[in-house]
């Protein structure tokens, strides 16, 4: 009984010290804190997303925030945010606490204020840590995907982290994590999804997946060329980052698809990883995915490794310029369950078509060309035939092209020239934002592909005076695909806009 009684009056003792130390040390980090002004530090007002010309964040959400003010006063929550660490909620389950809610915003702060977990003990977030555990954080690689004109969200591409673990190489990368940015959409209607998506009709959000699945999405399904840029990031700055990214998991920013937009966004991931980047700055009205893609990698000795991941279709049509004819023709017909005269090739050439025969096959699969029913079980005897030859791998890899993404041209495009047109001097202005023509080089672009974005002209007549509206094009799209031996895709254009037909004309 003494023993019992002794034991709450001696834990009681320790509480009341202990909370009295925990709060002149609270009042100290928080009078450092204001010395230092770490409310208007910028990487505070990352984490906060104070994103305006206001200092308000552009969170809606009231529990991103600490204090009830959080959105709109960056030093209240700050001080709210200390406070919260240094005396946790006993009513609360430990990952409800706020240490473990926004470990970023804890983390910095412990950094600028120098505590210590001596000081300060390390909260104990299970649910954090069995995600960090799960996702093992060791190499980050920002991944680009081609331009993908069916879909207007990725008209000019699009970009995704892809998070590498220690014990993974090249050959098992696909068992990665992504970190992904996209609107949340629910309709199918073309014209719909365009006018949202421009508006900021659509909610954005992060996502966490395997990698296998963007690539099956990418470059199985829609035949995109992935670009994997390993990035030089330490495991411990990659970690800040996803601690950041835990933050928003419940987090919905509105979606634009030319400004706050999946490459954006990626972008404030980056900032949280490595401080005193500053990224997003550079691109204040619009984020073209190259563009963004061209900053991160301009930053010093930021970029470890490039990896080139053909689509499937890529692999095809290389293949087939380095069969003959007919082997080409014995694969399609091998492919379409065809009667052929394998004997009229040698073992290896019997080899080649059967390899070709299933990319063939397994490209119109994707491409919902082929029978769902049937295509599989044809998939599985295509390979058993193939295996009947005692010859090596003939599929070859596509090399790599000589530009990447990154070391393309730049998007933005302004123009000054001067005509003279039915006697007289015209001068015109004029300014593309985006994103590629069929004039313009096509090195690091996809070739035969032009997508005009807003390019407006405007002429000043010399010698009267006088301005006017020369073009607008809303958009342009022209779609001049390349055939081979297996594909004879269709060449297209689309315009929307407006052109002055004669100069001369009010």
């Amino acid at each position: 009984m003494i023993l019992k009684n002794f034991r709450p009056t001696t834990l009681a003792f320790l509480t009341i010290f202990f909370g009295t130390t925990s709060h002149a040390s609270l009042i100290e980090w928080q009078q450092q804190a204001q010395q230092k002004q770490l409310h208007t530090h910028p990487y505070w007002q990352l984490l906060l997303r104070y994103e305006d010309k206001k200092q308000h964040s552009i969170v809606k959400q009231s529990d991103y925030f600490v204090s009830t003010n959080g959105a709109t006063n960056a030093q209240q929550e700050l001080q709210a945010t200390l406070d919260a660490i240094a005396h946790p909620n006993a009513t609360l389950k430990a990952d409800e606490q706020v240490e473990c809610k926004f470990p970023a915003r804890a983390a910095w702060l412990r950094q600028q204020l120098n505590i210590s977990p001596q000081q300060l003990p390390l909260a104990h977030c299970p649910a954090l840590e069995t995600w960090l555990t799960g996702i093992n954080p060791y190499q980050a690689t920002l991944v680009f995907a081609a331009d993908y004109v069916n879909n207007p969200s990725s008209m000019f591409g699009h970009t995704l982290l892809r998070i590498d673990s220690p014990e993974q190489n090249e050959d098992t990368r696909l068992l990665a994590y992504a970190v992904n940015y996209a609107a949340q959409t629910n309709t199918a209607n073309g014209l719909e999804f365009a006018y949202k998506g421009l508006t900021g009709g659509y909610a954005g959000a992060f996502s966490i997946l395997p990698y296998y699945e963007k690539v099956k999405e990418y470059n199985d399904f829609e035949n995109r060329d992935l670009w994997e840029y390993q990035l030089n990031l330490t495991a411990d700055e990659i970690t800040q980052g996803l601690k950041h990214l835990w933050e928003l998991k419940k987090v919905n920013f509105p979606y634009y698809f030319l400004s706050s937009n999946c490459s954006y966004q990626l972008l404030g991931l980056i900032e949280a990883a490595r401080p005193n980047t500053y990224l997003r700055q550079d691109f204040p009205i619009y984020a073209i995915p190259t563009d963004t893609l061209r900053r991160v990698l301009q930053e010093k000795n930021i970029l470890k490794k490039l990896v080139y991941r053909p689509a499937n279709g890529t692999v095809l049509a290389y293949n087939a310029q380095r069969n003959s004819p007919l082997v080409n023709q014995t694969a399609q017909a091998l492919a379409l369950n065809k009667q052929t005269n394998l004997q009229a090739l040698s073992d290896t050439e019997q080899a080649r078509a059967y390899e070709t025969a299933y990319d063939y096959l397994y490209y119109l699969y994707l491409a919902h060309q082929a029978d769902k029913s049937t295509t599989p079980s044809l998939l599985r005897q295509l390979l058993v035939k193939r295996s009947d030859y005692a010859v090596v791998e003939q599929r070859q890899a596509p090399p790599q092209p000589a530009t990447d993404p990154a070391n393309g041209h730049k998007t933005a495009r302004f123009m000054v020239n001067i005509q003279h047109i039915q006697q007289q001097d015209i001068a015109s202005l004029e300014w593309r934002p985006a994103y590629q023509d069929l004039l313009d080089a096509d090195e690091g672009y996809r070739r035969g592909a032009g997508i005009d974005f807003l390019r407006t002209r405007i002429g000043y007549n010399l010698s009267e005076h006088k301005a006017k509206l020369l073009e607008f094009t809303l958009l342009n799209i022209d779609s001049l695909a390349t055939g081979n031996a297996f594909a004879t895709p269709l060449s297209w254009s689309f315009a929307v806009g407006m052109q002055q037909a004669a100069l001369d004309q009010q």
